[in-house]
Protein backbone atom coordinates (compact mmCIF):
# COMPACT_ATOMS: atom_id res chain seq x y z
CA UNK A 1 0.00 0.00 0.00
CA UNK A 2 1.31 3.42 -0.90
CA UNK A 3 2.71 6.01 1.42
CA UNK A 4 0.26 8.87 2.07
CA UNK A 5 2.96 11.30 3.15
CA UNK A 6 1.95 14.95 2.58
CA UNK A 7 -1.68 13.88 2.04
CA UNK A 8 -4.43 15.42 4.16
CA UNK A 9 -7.32 13.17 5.16
CA UNK A 10 -10.60 14.29 6.77
CA UNK A 11 -12.52 11.61 8.67
CA UNK A 12 -15.95 12.28 10.14
CA UNK A 13 -16.87 10.38 13.28
CA UNK A 14 -13.15 9.98 13.81
CA UNK A 15 -13.01 9.91 17.59
CA UNK A 16 -13.88 6.25 18.11
CA UNK A 17 -14.38 2.93 16.37
CA UNK A 18 -13.94 2.68 12.62
CA UNK A 19 -13.10 6.37 12.29
CA UNK A 20 -10.35 6.21 14.89
CA UNK A 21 -8.88 3.04 13.37
CA UNK A 22 -8.93 4.65 9.93
CA UNK A 23 -7.19 7.76 11.25
CA UNK A 24 -4.50 5.61 12.86
CA UNK A 25 -3.99 3.63 9.65
CA UNK A 26 -3.57 6.78 7.52
CA UNK A 27 -1.17 8.32 10.04
CA UNK A 28 0.91 5.14 10.00
CA UNK A 29 1.30 5.71 6.26
CA UNK A 30 2.43 9.32 6.72
CA UNK A 31 -0.81 11.27 6.26
CA UNK A 32 -1.96 14.30 8.20
CA UNK A 33 -5.45 13.57 9.52
CA UNK A 34 -8.33 15.75 10.68
CA UNK A 35 -11.00 13.98 12.71
CA UNK A 36 -14.44 15.37 13.49
CA UNK A 37 -17.18 14.51 15.94
CA UNK A 38 -19.65 16.01 18.38
CA UNK A 39 -17.78 15.19 21.61
CA UNK A 40 -14.79 17.48 22.02
CA UNK A 41 -13.39 15.58 24.98
CA UNK A 42 -13.29 12.36 22.96
CA UNK A 43 -11.67 14.14 20.02
CA UNK A 44 -9.04 15.70 22.29
CA UNK A 45 -8.18 12.33 23.82
CA UNK A 46 -8.02 10.56 20.46
CA UNK A 47 -5.95 13.31 18.87
CA UNK A 48 -3.46 13.14 21.72
CA UNK A 49 -3.29 9.37 21.29
CA UNK A 50 -2.79 9.63 17.52
CA UNK A 51 0.05 12.11 17.84
CA UNK A 52 1.37 15.18 16.05
CA UNK A 53 -0.05 14.26 12.65
CA UNK A 54 -3.62 14.45 13.99
CA UNK A 55 -5.87 17.48 14.37
CA UNK A 56 -9.54 17.72 15.32
CA UNK A 57 -12.49 19.93 14.47
CA UNK A 58 -15.44 19.52 16.82
CA UNK A 59 -18.84 19.77 15.16
CA UNK A 60 -22.11 18.03 14.30
CA UNK A 61 -22.05 17.21 10.59
CA UNK A 62 -25.83 16.72 10.57
CA UNK A 63 -26.44 20.43 11.22
CA UNK A 64 -26.70 22.97 8.42
CA UNK A 65 -23.55 24.99 7.97
CA UNK A 66 -21.32 22.61 9.91
CA UNK A 67 -19.99 20.66 6.88
CA UNK A 68 -18.85 23.92 5.28
CA UNK A 69 -17.18 25.08 8.49
CA UNK A 70 -15.39 21.77 8.96
CA UNK A 71 -14.02 21.83 5.41
CA UNK A 72 -12.96 25.46 5.82
CA UNK A 73 -11.11 24.71 9.06
CA UNK A 74 -9.37 21.72 7.48
CA UNK A 75 -8.14 23.84 4.57
CA UNK A 76 -7.15 26.67 6.90
CA UNK A 77 -5.05 24.23 8.94
CA UNK A 78 -3.36 22.24 6.17
CA UNK A 79 -4.04 24.07 2.90
CA UNK A 80 -5.25 21.03 0.99
CA UNK A 81 -7.48 17.95 1.10
CA UNK A 82 -6.68 14.62 -0.53
CA UNK A 83 -9.13 12.13 0.99
CA UNK A 84 -12.57 12.61 2.53
CA UNK A 85 -13.91 9.68 4.58
CA UNK A 86 -17.61 10.06 5.39
CA UNK A 87 -17.72 7.73 8.37
CA UNK A 88 -20.10 9.41 10.85
CA UNK A 89 -23.30 7.42 11.08
CA UNK A 90 -26.26 6.62 13.28
CA UNK A 91 -29.17 4.21 13.36
CA UNK A 92 -31.46 2.21 15.57
CA UNK A 93 -33.20 -1.13 15.64
CA UNK A 94 -36.94 -1.60 15.62
CA UNK A 95 -39.96 -1.76 13.33
CA UNK A 96 -41.05 1.39 11.52
CA UNK A 97 -44.14 1.63 13.73
CA UNK A 98 -41.85 2.35 16.69
CA UNK A 99 -39.61 4.95 15.03
CA UNK A 100 -40.54 8.61 15.43
CA UNK A 101 -40.31 11.34 12.80
CA UNK A 102 -37.44 12.86 14.74
CA UNK A 103 -35.50 9.57 14.72
CA UNK A 104 -36.00 9.09 10.99
CA UNK A 105 -34.90 12.65 10.28
CA UNK A 106 -31.88 12.27 12.55
CA UNK A 107 -30.75 9.11 10.77
CA UNK A 108 -31.09 10.69 7.33
CA UNK A 109 -29.46 13.96 8.34
CA UNK A 110 -26.38 12.15 9.66
CA UNK A 111 -26.18 9.31 7.13
CA UNK A 112 -27.27 11.09 3.93
CA UNK A 113 -27.43 14.88 4.29
CA UNK A 114 -24.03 15.19 5.98
CA UNK A 115 -22.01 13.20 3.42
CA UNK A 116 -23.63 15.05 0.52
CA UNK A 117 -23.00 18.44 2.11
CA UNK A 118 -19.40 17.55 2.97
CA UNK A 119 -18.74 16.29 -0.55
CA UNK A 120 -20.22 19.45 -2.04
CA UNK A 121 -18.00 21.66 0.10
CA UNK A 122 -14.91 19.50 -0.40
CA UNK A 123 -15.21 19.15 -4.17
CA UNK A 124 -13.10 22.19 -5.21
CA UNK A 125 -10.26 21.08 -2.94
CA UNK A 126 -10.42 17.42 -3.96
CA UNK A 127 -10.45 18.50 -7.62
CA UNK A 128 -7.17 20.32 -7.01
CA UNK A 129 -5.55 17.23 -5.51
CA UNK A 130 -7.30 14.68 -7.77
CA UNK A 131 -8.43 13.15 -4.52
CA UNK A 132 -10.71 10.39 -3.32
CA UNK A 133 -13.96 10.15 -1.39
CA UNK A 134 -14.80 7.06 0.65
CA UNK A 135 -18.33 6.79 2.02
CA UNK A 136 -18.97 4.30 4.82
CA UNK A 137 -22.09 2.36 3.89
CA UNK A 138 -23.29 -0.95 5.34
CA UNK A 139 -24.02 -4.48 4.16
CA UNK A 140 -27.55 -3.70 5.40
CA UNK A 141 -27.97 -1.48 2.33
CA UNK A 142 -28.27 -4.62 0.19
CA UNK A 143 -29.77 -7.04 2.69
CA UNK A 144 -33.45 -7.52 3.41
CA UNK A 145 -34.14 -7.88 7.12
CA UNK A 146 -36.81 -6.60 9.49
CA UNK A 147 -36.24 -3.87 12.02
CA UNK A 148 -33.64 -1.74 10.27
CA UNK A 149 -35.66 0.08 7.62
CA UNK A 150 -34.59 3.66 8.40
CA UNK A 151 -30.90 2.81 8.81
CA UNK A 152 -30.67 0.36 5.91
CA UNK A 153 -32.53 2.60 3.49
CA UNK A 154 -30.29 5.54 4.42
CA UNK A 155 -27.24 3.44 3.61
CA UNK A 156 -28.82 2.34 0.32
CA UNK A 157 -29.06 6.05 -0.47
CA UNK A 158 -25.35 6.37 0.32
CA UNK A 159 -24.53 3.54 -2.09
CA UNK A 160 -26.55 5.07 -4.92
CA UNK A 161 -25.17 8.56 -4.25
CA UNK A 162 -21.69 7.01 -4.46
CA UNK A 163 -22.42 5.74 -7.98
CA UNK A 164 -24.02 9.00 -9.09
CA UNK A 165 -21.19 11.13 -7.72
CA UNK A 166 -18.55 8.85 -9.26
CA UNK A 167 -20.07 9.70 -12.64
CA UNK A 168 -20.39 13.40 -11.82
CA UNK A 169 -17.04 14.01 -10.15
CA UNK A 170 -14.94 11.68 -12.26
CA UNK A 171 -14.99 14.41 -14.90
CA UNK A 172 -12.81 16.53 -12.61
CA UNK A 173 -10.56 13.72 -11.44
CA UNK A 174 -12.23 12.74 -8.16
CA UNK A 175 -12.88 9.08 -7.39
CA UNK A 176 -15.88 8.15 -5.21
CA UNK A 177 -16.26 4.74 -3.60
CA UNK A 178 -17.92 3.21 -0.56
CA UNK A 179 -16.96 0.60 1.99
CA UNK A 180 -19.86 -1.42 3.40
CA UNK A 181 -19.00 -2.98 6.78
CA UNK A 182 -20.79 -5.95 8.24
CA UNK A 183 -21.28 -6.18 11.99
CA UNK A 184 -18.15 -4.57 13.44
CA UNK A 185 -16.97 -4.49 17.04
CA UNK A 186 -17.62 -0.83 17.88
CA UNK A 187 -19.64 1.13 20.42
CA UNK A 188 -22.51 1.61 17.95
CA UNK A 189 -23.10 -2.18 17.80
CA UNK A 190 -23.29 -2.69 21.58
CA UNK A 191 -27.00 -3.59 21.52
CA UNK A 192 -26.49 -6.28 18.89
CA UNK A 193 -23.39 -7.68 20.59
CA UNK A 194 -25.26 -7.94 23.91
CA UNK A 195 -28.02 -10.01 22.28
CA UNK A 196 -26.44 -13.46 22.26
CA UNK A 197 -29.08 -14.99 19.98
CA UNK A 198 -28.77 -12.26 17.35
CA UNK A 199 -24.98 -12.18 17.59
CA UNK A 200 -24.77 -15.94 17.14
CA UNK A 201 -27.09 -15.79 14.13
CA UNK A 202 -25.00 -13.10 12.43
CA UNK A 203 -21.70 -14.88 13.04
CA UNK A 204 -23.23 -18.15 11.81
CA UNK A 205 -24.16 -16.40 8.55
CA UNK A 206 -20.71 -14.83 8.18
CA UNK A 207 -18.42 -17.14 6.16
CA UNK A 208 -15.32 -15.77 7.91
CA UNK A 209 -16.88 -16.77 11.23
CA UNK A 210 -16.27 -13.67 13.35
CA UNK A 211 -17.18 -10.03 13.98
CA UNK A 212 -15.35 -7.40 12.02
CA UNK A 213 -12.71 -5.28 13.73
CA UNK A 214 -12.38 -1.53 13.10
CA UNK A 215 -8.97 -2.14 11.51
CA UNK A 216 -10.62 -4.43 8.92
CA UNK A 217 -12.69 -1.51 7.68
CA UNK A 218 -9.77 0.92 7.94
CA UNK A 219 -7.68 -1.33 5.70
CA UNK A 220 -10.44 -1.37 3.07
CA UNK A 221 -10.64 2.44 3.17
CA UNK A 222 -6.88 2.71 2.61
CA UNK A 223 -7.02 0.27 -0.28
CA UNK A 224 -9.61 2.37 -2.08
CA UNK A 225 -7.76 5.61 -1.30
CA UNK A 226 -4.50 4.28 -2.72
CA UNK A 227 -3.45 5.72 -6.09
CA UNK A 228 -3.04 2.15 -7.30
CA UNK A 229 -6.85 1.92 -7.07
CA UNK A 230 -6.98 4.90 -9.43
CA UNK A 231 -9.16 3.09 -11.98
CA UNK A 232 -11.76 2.07 -9.37
CA UNK A 233 -14.72 4.37 -8.82
CA UNK A 234 -18.44 4.10 -8.15
CA UNK A 235 -18.07 0.86 -6.19
CA UNK A 236 -19.41 -0.26 -2.82
CA UNK A 237 -16.92 -2.78 -1.46
CA UNK A 238 -18.49 -5.24 0.97
CA UNK A 239 -16.25 -5.55 4.03
CA UNK A 240 -18.32 -7.89 6.16
CA UNK A 241 -16.53 -11.21 6.08
CA UNK A 242 -19.07 -12.46 3.55
CA UNK A 243 -22.22 -11.63 5.56
CA UNK A 244 -25.23 -11.09 3.24
CA UNK A 245 -23.32 -11.99 0.10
Amino acid sequence: MENFENNVVLITGGGTGIGKATASAFIAKGAKVVITGRRQSVLEETTQELGAQAHFVAGDVSKKGEPARIIEETIRKFGRLDVLVNNAGTGNMGPLSEISDEEIEGIYRTNVFAPLALIREATPHLANSKGAIINISSVAARGIMPGVVAYASSKAAVDHATRLLAAELGLIGIRVNAVAPGLTDTDITTDVKSNEEMLGMIIAQTPMGRLGEPKDIANAVLLLSDSRAGWITGQSVQAGGGFLL
